[in-house]
């Protein structure tokens, strides 16, 4: 996931700090507008937050990555997300009865191998059950599923299928993913001062301290 490989690259290439313990109450939305950036050792970051909720995200050097997004704020944190492209998942042939399985629900790339950053959850799950090789199994101790299952993308909860399923119908299911080709992220952020003149943005386990730019 692009999330994971610019934090990867950016860890190996720049000092970045562990992310602060430090908890401070979001400023004011208006006070977060802005331009802000980082640079260390030949990798430069840079963050806007504009007024209309539109973002933009930048790593320069050899990792070079930019995005194009929106921000938001929920509880302590500022969230930037990208815009990721289309995405689709078709369902693959007849559904099928297993009696051995609760559920059965696995997702194949169009060459054959397993689709990855899926998760599956129904009305009576107790959370989201994430696909691992592209297949997610329910066993029948853990209880029957019914109702209307959902099949969504882990990195923003993204809906991309639904089917019902009833007690004694089918339980096996098949599906063609079409991934897309920007794949969506939620970079997290807080401000360390009353006036957001410096946020720490999270860089996978490290963060980067970026600072206001003045105009």
């Amino acid at each position: 996931m692009l999330r994971l490989i610019c934090a990867s690259a950016l860890v190996g290439l720049v000092v970045v700090a562990p992310a602060s313990s430090q908890t401070m109450p979001v400023p004011d939305r208006q006070l977060l507008v802005g331009k802000y950036h980082f640079e260390e050792e030949g990798i430069a970051v840079d963050v806007s937050l504009n007024a209309d909720s539109t973002a933009v995200y930048s790593v320069g050097g050899s990792v070079g990555i930019r995005a194009e997004g929106t921000w938001d704020v929920r509880g302590d944190r500022i969230h930037i997300f990208n815009k990721p492209g289309p995405v689709k998942l078709e369902q693959a042939g007849v559904p099928t009865r297993d009696p051995g399985v609760a559920l059965r629900v696995v997702a194949q790339l169009p060459d054959g191998s397993p689709a990855e950053g899926l998760a599956v959850t129904w009305p009576n799950a107790a959370g989201l059950y994430y696909m691992s090789d592209g297949k997610n199994e329910t066993r029948l101790e853990e209880g029957p599923v019914l109702g209307e299952v959902s099949i969504e993308r882990e990195a923003d909860s993204k809906g991309l299928a639904t089917f019902f399923m009833k007690a004694g119908g089918a339980n096996s299911y098949r599906f063609t993913y079409y991934p897309s080709d920007v794949e969506p992220f939620d970079f997290q952020a807080r401000a360390l001062d009353a006036k957001a003149d410096v946020l720490e943005v999270e860089l996978g386990s490290a963060s980067a301290k970026l600072h206001r730019v003045r105009d």
